[in-house]
Protein backbone atom coordinates (compact mmCIF):
# COMPACT_ATOMS: atom_id res chain seq x y z
CA UNK A 1 0.00 0.00 0.00
CA UNK A 2 2.71 2.57 1.04
CA UNK A 3 4.79 1.86 -2.65
CA UNK A 4 1.35 2.96 -4.28
CA UNK A 5 1.21 5.82 -2.48
CA UNK A 6 4.77 6.64 -3.20
CA UNK A 7 4.45 6.16 -6.92
CA UNK A 8 1.44 8.51 -6.57
CA UNK A 9 2.97 11.21 -4.69
CA UNK A 10 5.90 11.20 -7.70
CA UNK A 11 2.87 11.27 -10.37
CA UNK A 12 1.24 14.37 -8.65
CA UNK A 13 5.07 15.43 -8.01
CA UNK A 14 6.22 15.61 -11.51
CA UNK A 15 3.07 16.44 -13.41
CA UNK A 16 2.27 19.00 -10.93
CA UNK A 17 0.90 22.21 -12.39
CA UNK A 18 -0.02 25.75 -11.21
CA UNK A 19 -4.03 25.19 -9.71
CA UNK A 20 -5.06 29.18 -10.33
CA UNK A 21 -8.08 29.84 -7.93
CA UNK A 22 -8.76 32.62 -6.42
CA UNK A 23 -8.17 33.11 -2.95
CA UNK A 24 -6.91 29.72 -3.08
CA UNK A 25 -3.53 30.87 -1.17
CA UNK A 26 -4.28 34.03 0.77
CA UNK A 27 -1.59 33.62 3.27
CA UNK A 28 1.30 32.64 0.99
CA UNK A 29 3.60 34.79 2.44
CA UNK A 30 3.28 33.10 5.84
CA UNK A 31 3.19 29.41 3.93
CA UNK A 32 6.50 30.55 2.52
CA UNK A 33 7.69 31.46 5.88
CA UNK A 34 6.17 28.42 7.38
CA UNK A 35 7.68 26.63 4.41
CA UNK A 36 10.70 27.72 4.67
CA UNK A 37 10.89 26.82 8.60
CA UNK A 38 9.89 23.13 7.50
CA UNK A 39 12.61 22.83 5.31
CA UNK A 40 15.41 23.90 7.70
CA UNK A 41 14.20 21.75 10.30
CA UNK A 42 14.12 18.75 7.71
CA UNK A 43 17.06 19.52 5.78
CA UNK A 44 19.28 19.59 9.40
CA UNK A 45 17.27 17.59 12.04
CA UNK A 46 14.61 15.31 10.56
CA UNK A 47 16.28 13.91 6.77
CA UNK A 48 19.31 13.09 8.82
CA UNK A 49 17.66 11.14 11.41
CA UNK A 50 15.47 9.24 8.81
CA UNK A 51 18.41 8.03 6.58
CA UNK A 52 20.24 6.71 9.62
CA UNK A 53 17.24 4.86 10.20
CA UNK A 54 16.74 3.65 6.61
CA UNK A 55 20.51 2.92 6.39
CA UNK A 56 21.18 1.49 9.82
CA UNK A 57 18.04 -0.17 10.71
CA UNK A 58 17.42 -3.88 9.44
CA UNK A 59 15.06 -3.88 7.05
CA UNK A 60 13.23 -6.95 8.75
CA UNK A 61 12.90 -3.97 11.86
CA UNK A 62 11.92 -1.26 9.19
CA UNK A 63 9.32 -3.39 8.12
CA UNK A 64 7.70 -4.50 11.15
CA UNK A 65 7.57 -0.50 12.53
CA UNK A 66 5.95 0.03 9.05
CA UNK A 67 3.06 -2.58 9.31
CA UNK A 68 2.24 -1.63 12.98
CA UNK A 69 1.76 1.60 12.13
CA UNK A 70 -0.39 1.04 9.04
CA UNK A 71 -2.84 -1.21 10.91
CA UNK A 72 -3.32 1.20 13.04
CA UNK A 73 -3.94 3.38 10.09
CA UNK A 74 -5.90 0.78 9.04
CA UNK A 75 -8.37 1.28 11.97
CA UNK A 76 -8.86 4.99 11.50
CA UNK A 77 -9.29 4.60 7.80
CA UNK A 78 -12.18 1.86 8.60
CA UNK A 79 -13.79 4.54 10.82
CA UNK A 80 -13.89 7.46 7.70
CA UNK A 81 -14.79 4.37 5.50
CA UNK A 82 -17.94 4.09 7.58
CA UNK A 83 -18.72 7.61 8.07
CA UNK A 84 -18.20 7.85 4.03
CA UNK A 85 -20.71 5.45 3.70
CA UNK A 86 -18.56 2.65 2.10
CA UNK A 87 -19.80 -0.72 3.35
CA UNK A 88 -18.23 -3.12 1.03
CA UNK A 89 -14.42 -0.93 2.06
CA UNK A 90 -15.73 -1.00 5.46
CA UNK A 91 -15.82 -5.00 5.73
CA UNK A 92 -12.48 -5.12 3.46
CA UNK A 93 -10.91 -2.99 6.31
CA UNK A 94 -12.52 -4.57 8.84
CA UNK A 95 -11.24 -8.32 7.83
CA UNK A 96 -7.91 -6.28 7.88
CA UNK A 97 -7.37 -5.22 10.84
CA UNK A 98 -8.70 -8.42 12.31
CA UNK A 99 -6.40 -10.67 10.83
CA UNK A 100 -3.46 -8.58 10.84
CA UNK A 101 -4.18 -7.54 14.48
CA UNK A 102 -4.23 -11.60 15.53
CA UNK A 103 -2.52 -13.28 12.54
CA UNK A 104 -0.15 -11.17 12.34
CA UNK A 105 0.75 -10.60 15.95
CA UNK A 106 -0.43 -7.23 16.62
CA UNK A 107 0.09 -5.93 13.09
CA UNK A 108 3.79 -6.55 12.67
CA UNK A 109 3.30 -8.73 9.84
CA UNK A 110 0.56 -7.74 6.63
CA UNK A 111 -0.88 -11.01 6.74
CA UNK A 112 -3.98 -9.25 4.97
CA UNK A 113 -2.10 -8.03 1.74
CA UNK A 114 -1.05 -11.92 1.46
CA UNK A 115 -4.39 -13.36 0.68
CA UNK A 116 -5.55 -9.95 -1.79
CA UNK A 117 -7.26 -7.80 1.50
CA UNK A 118 -6.18 -4.36 0.34
CA UNK A 119 -7.66 -1.01 0.85
CA UNK A 120 -7.14 2.50 0.21
CA UNK A 121 -6.17 4.94 2.97
CA UNK A 122 -9.12 7.51 4.19
CA UNK A 123 -8.99 10.27 6.61
CA UNK A 124 -10.96 12.63 8.31
CA UNK A 125 -10.08 15.53 5.62
CA UNK A 126 -11.81 13.12 3.33
CA UNK A 127 -14.60 12.37 5.20
CA UNK A 128 -15.47 15.81 5.64
CA UNK A 129 -14.96 16.83 2.09
CA UNK A 130 -17.65 13.88 1.23
CA UNK A 131 -19.70 15.57 3.90
CA UNK A 132 -19.94 18.84 1.68
CA UNK A 133 -17.75 20.62 3.74
CA UNK A 134 -15.23 23.38 1.65
CA UNK A 135 -11.20 22.51 1.42
CA UNK A 136 -10.91 26.25 2.47
CA UNK A 137 -7.67 27.90 1.52
CA UNK A 138 -4.16 26.13 1.43
CA UNK A 139 -2.22 26.24 4.64
CA UNK A 140 1.27 25.46 5.55
CA UNK A 141 1.50 23.72 8.72
CA UNK A 142 4.68 23.81 11.46
CA UNK A 143 6.40 20.38 11.12
CA UNK A 144 3.31 18.79 9.37
CA UNK A 145 4.32 20.50 6.05
CA UNK A 146 1.01 21.47 3.54
CA UNK A 147 -2.40 21.19 4.37
CA UNK A 148 -6.29 22.99 3.79
CA UNK A 149 -7.80 24.55 6.43
CA UNK A 150 -10.67 21.55 5.90
CA UNK A 151 -7.84 19.26 6.21
CA UNK A 152 -5.62 21.06 9.15
CA UNK A 153 -9.15 20.48 11.46
CA UNK A 154 -9.41 16.98 10.87
CA UNK A 155 -5.42 15.86 11.55
CA UNK A 156 -6.07 16.23 15.17
CA UNK A 157 -8.05 13.20 14.81
CA UNK A 158 -5.81 11.01 12.15
CA UNK A 159 -2.73 11.65 14.39
CA UNK A 160 -4.38 10.89 17.75
CA UNK A 161 -6.28 8.29 17.20
CA UNK A 162 -3.78 5.41 15.73
CA UNK A 163 -1.51 6.35 18.66
CA UNK A 164 -4.38 6.62 20.91
CA UNK A 165 -4.96 2.74 19.76
CA UNK A 166 -1.87 1.73 22.16
CA UNK A 167 -3.04 0.71 25.61
CA UNK A 168 -2.85 3.92 28.27
CA UNK A 169 0.40 5.43 26.86
CA UNK A 170 1.42 7.87 28.80
CA UNK A 171 3.10 11.63 27.35
CA UNK A 172 6.79 10.04 26.93
CA UNK A 173 4.94 6.72 25.37
CA UNK A 174 2.55 8.85 22.84
CA UNK A 175 5.31 11.23 22.01
CA UNK A 176 7.76 8.65 20.86
CA UNK A 177 4.81 6.49 18.94
CA UNK A 178 4.27 9.59 16.96
CA UNK A 179 7.87 10.32 16.11
CA UNK A 180 8.31 6.75 15.39
CA UNK A 181 5.78 6.78 13.08
CA UNK A 182 7.34 10.34 11.46
CA UNK A 183 10.35 8.84 11.06
CA UNK A 184 9.12 5.62 8.87
CA UNK A 185 6.77 8.13 6.97
CA UNK A 186 9.79 10.07 6.21
CA UNK A 187 11.93 7.68 5.34
CA UNK A 188 9.34 6.75 2.63
CA UNK A 189 9.65 10.50 1.34
CA UNK A 190 12.96 10.83 0.74
CA UNK A 191 12.97 10.56 -2.96
CA UNK A 192 10.36 12.52 -3.29
CA UNK A 193 11.33 15.47 -0.98
CA UNK A 194 14.67 15.28 -3.52
CA UNK A 195 12.28 15.92 -6.50
CA UNK A 196 10.95 19.21 -4.74
CA UNK A 197 14.01 20.57 -3.77
CA UNK A 198 15.19 20.82 -7.24
CA UNK A 199 12.07 22.22 -8.37
CA UNK A 200 11.85 26.06 -9.45
CA UNK A 201 9.89 27.06 -7.00
CA UNK A 202 9.18 24.20 -4.25
CA UNK A 203 6.43 25.80 -2.49
CA UNK A 204 4.23 26.33 -5.18
CA UNK A 205 5.30 22.61 -6.34
CA UNK A 206 4.28 21.28 -3.56
CA UNK A 207 1.15 23.25 -3.37
CA UNK A 208 0.13 21.97 -6.50
CA UNK A 209 1.05 18.08 -6.02
CA UNK A 210 -0.70 18.22 -2.35
CA UNK A 211 -4.05 19.66 -3.50
CA UNK A 212 -4.35 17.61 -6.74
CA UNK A 213 -3.55 14.81 -5.01
CA UNK A 214 -6.23 15.75 -2.38
CA UNK A 215 -9.21 15.64 -5.32
CA UNK A 216 -7.66 12.18 -6.40
CA UNK A 217 -7.93 11.10 -2.93
CA UNK A 218 -11.53 12.23 -2.33
CA UNK A 219 -12.87 11.60 -5.68
CA UNK A 220 -11.16 7.23 -5.38
CA UNK A 221 -9.34 7.91 -8.12
CA UNK A 222 -12.20 9.59 -10.54
CA UNK A 223 -11.94 12.95 -10.30
CA UNK A 224 -14.63 15.10 -12.44
CA UNK A 225 -13.60 16.09 -16.00
CA UNK A 226 -13.79 19.84 -15.81
CA UNK A 227 -15.13 20.46 -19.80
CA UNK A 228 -13.23 23.61 -21.44
CA UNK A 229 -15.53 26.64 -22.11
CA UNK A 230 -15.80 27.41 -25.51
Amino acid sequence: MKQLLISFLLFFTLNATVIAEENLDPFEDINRSTHEFNKIFDDNIFEPISKVYKDYIPDFAQKRVSNFFDNLRDVSTLGNQILQFKPVESATTLGRVLINSTVGIGGLFDMASDIGLTTESEDFGQTMAVWGVDQGPYIALPFLGPSTLRDSAGIYIDTNLPTNLISEMDDIGFVSANVMNAIDQRVELLPIIDIFDQSDDPYISMRSSYLQKRIFDIFDGNPPVEEDDF
